[in-house]
């Protein structure tokens, strides 16, 4: 027997044969996956050169219409043709409204710059539809990479049975982290505000305690003890800065928790509110008084008394930045910073109102009132839409349109799912018996809603409620210190005066038709007008005689003559009034051109004096 023919060393050839064998095979898979990647890489080249192939020579051509070249496009075949409808459609989508009539300017070189405008808009929003349709075409996620979607339920199931274990047992890790409950008995209820990118929460407890919380990772910024009630808080233009208002004055503090500010003018205030594009801090204090305060310069642009008591219902609406109150005799006032009277009133309840809040459009509004009756309205025609039974003594709208309605320790969600204004039942939640929510308020930009109680604040899962792509242009939650920093001079820079804020913004930028003045009569035309009532007066003396003297000639010429006189007593007065206006207007100026420049400006105070 050699040695190859030993039974150790054969089973050690085939050992290594198979050794070898599964080397080979590893080396094929790896060959194989080698090329699939590579396949792969190549496929995703091809699909980005064809895009910027499609954006750079993508031109629907529109039949009959000639072509640089000169010669005429061929019959477009249907398919084309519905493509180029469905473009069409895109790019309505994003346009920014119709193009404005330039008939009526005349002003040749605006008219330009306007034009050149409305070709940018134009040229931009179809860019936009072409990215689009290139995103559908090959499957990139690039201008919206999240789909909203809501709870749907199989067969005879209804969504408002599901309950938040079931939902946060089907949701991923980071969505999960969402659902929570922080309990701290001794010092609420509990009132709560979020940025508008939905990243910071600042909480605030009815005894005194502060906090902001950063949403991202659930770390805690800073918090402090005040050692006074606290009945509200909000922040301003972003998380650096928050207003409180305490027992007696409302503070603003800094992210540290550094008090800034004082505002003692604002008194006893029992709600704040912050309006964002104009910079002003508004609020309402325990006996009826609105007050609106500019936070960039610290002027107080508006000082009301609303003449219908104290209020803690309080909101801006979003579409117009009109300041809504309710008040005790189940009334609602619109006000804004530049008029001392309200501009609108309407009666919503046959009770005082509990609760308010605006739809994100602005265009719809929710009041609840202690008659038990949650009732929608249609700002634009101040009709009601729909009526609900129930209470609520907090309510909120959330960015797609889901209504928060809680009355003790119940939350009950409504959503409008058939786009006609008719709300319905969605979802249901019940937190610990004997827990009193006091404020509901959705979380922008994830489908969270948070609620403030008596025992802390929790936060529960809503699916659908907040939009799922942001605007970083607008609200970016990953910004960071020099985006911030930027982004905020950027809205110094556009910050509206408060002249701005009415009923109808839309008014703002339209064109004023043209009213030509009336002018004066000359002196030829009042005398022609001054002779004619005079005839007409004459005309009007009766000429019937009657009896006993009173047909002498003598009293039927006093007669004509006390008619000459009524005829021309308006002509006489309006001459005499123009002649004294024009005497004291020259007698000012040759008082101004007597003293010296330094004194000119006093001269109308002495006047008056």
């Amino acid at each position: 027997m050699g040695i190859g023919d030993h039974p150790r060393s054969r089973s050690l050839e085939i050992v290594s044969n198979h050794q070898t064998h599964s080397d080979s095979l590893k080396i094929a898979n790896f060959s194989c996956h080698f090329f699939f990647d590579l396949f792969h890489h190549q496929l995703i080249f091809c699909k980005v050169f064809l895009l910027c192939l499609y954006l750079q020579n993508f031109e629907p051509v529109k039949m009959g219409v000639k072509k640089e070249d000169g010669f005429l496009s061929k019959i477009m075949p249907p398919e084309e043709q519905e493509i180029l409808d469905e473009m069409d459609i895109k790019v309505k989508k994003y346009l920014r409204g119709e193009s404005a009539n330039f008939e009526a300017l005349r002003d040749k070189k605006l008219k330009g710059k306007l034009a050149v405008k409305e070709d940018l808009y134009g040229k931009s929003a179809k860019a936009a539809a072409k990215v689009e349709k290139v995103r559908f075409f090959f499957f990139l996620p690039w201008l919206m990479p999240s789909e909203g979607g809501y709870l749907e339920a199989e067969g005879i199931e209804k969504t408002w049975r599901i309950k938040q274990e079931a939902i946060v047992r089907e949701v991923d890790i980071s969505s999960s982290k969402n659902q929570y409950d922080i309990v701290l008995p001794d010092l609420g209820p509990y009132t709560l505000d979020f940025t508008s990118s939905g990243r910071y929460m600042a909480v605030a407890g009815r005894k005194g305690h502060l906090a902001i919380i950063d949403m991202m990772n659930m770390g805690l910024i800073k918090e402090l003890q005040v050692r006074e009630t606290v009945r509200d808080v909000v922040f301003l233009h972003n998380e650096l800065f928050f207003a409180a208002a305490q027992k007696k004055y409302t503070y603003i503090y800094n992210r540290d928790g550094t008090e800034l500010h004082c505002l003692k003018e604002h008194g006893a205030v029992s709600k704040l509110q912050f309006l964002k594009n104009h910079f002003l801090l508004a609020s309402i204090n325990k006996f009826g008084q609105l007050h609106y305060q500019d936070v960039t310069t610290g002027l107080m642009v508006g000082n009301f008394r609303t003449g219908l008591g104290g209020s803690d219902v309080m909101q801006v609406n979003p579409f117009n930045n009109v300041v809504a109150l309710g008040h005790s005799n189940g009334s609602v006032t619109m006000w804004k910073p530049t008029s001392a009277a309200p501009l609108v009133k309407m009666l919503t309840h046959h009770g005082p109102v509990s609760a308010l809040s605006f739809h994100p459009n602005g265009h719809l509004m929710a009041t609840a009132g202690t008659d038990r009756k949650i009732k929608i309205w249609d700002l634009r025609k101040f009709e009601v839409l729909q009526t609900l039974p129930g209470h609520a003594k907090t309510l909120d709208f959330s960015q797609k349109g889901l209504l928060a309605t809680s009355t003790g320790s119940f939350v009950q969600i409504l959503g409008d799912f058939s786009r006609s204004q008719n709300y319905s039942r969605y979802m249901t939640h019940s937190i610990a018996k004997g827990y009193q929510i006091r404020k509901v308020l959705f979380r922008p930009y994830e489908d969270v809603l948070g609620l403030g109680h008596s025992m802390g604040w929790s936060s529960i899962l809503i699916p659908g409620s907040g939009e799922p792509n942001f605007d970083s242009w607008v609200a970016n939650p990953f910004e960071t210190p020099k985006q911030r920093r930027e982004k905020e001079v950027r809205s110094l820079l556009d910050k509206l005066p408060p002249e701005t804020i009415m009923l109808d913004p839309k008014k703002i930028g339209n064109l004023r038709p043209l009213t030509r003045r009336k002018e004066k009569p000359n002196k030829v035309e009042r005398e022609a007008e001054m002779e004619a009532a005079v005839a007409d007066a004459k005309n009007s003396v009766s000429t019937k005689r009657k009896t006993k003297g009173r047909s002498k000639p003598s009293r039927r010429a006093k007669k004509m003559q006390e008619a000459v006189e009524r005829a021309k007593r308006p002509f006489l007065e309006q001459q005499k009034q123009e002649e004294e206006l024009s005497k004291n207007k020259k007698q000012k100026i040759s008082e101004q051109s007597e003293l010296p420049k330094s004194l000119q400006r006093f001269v109308s105070k002495k006047a008056a004096s």
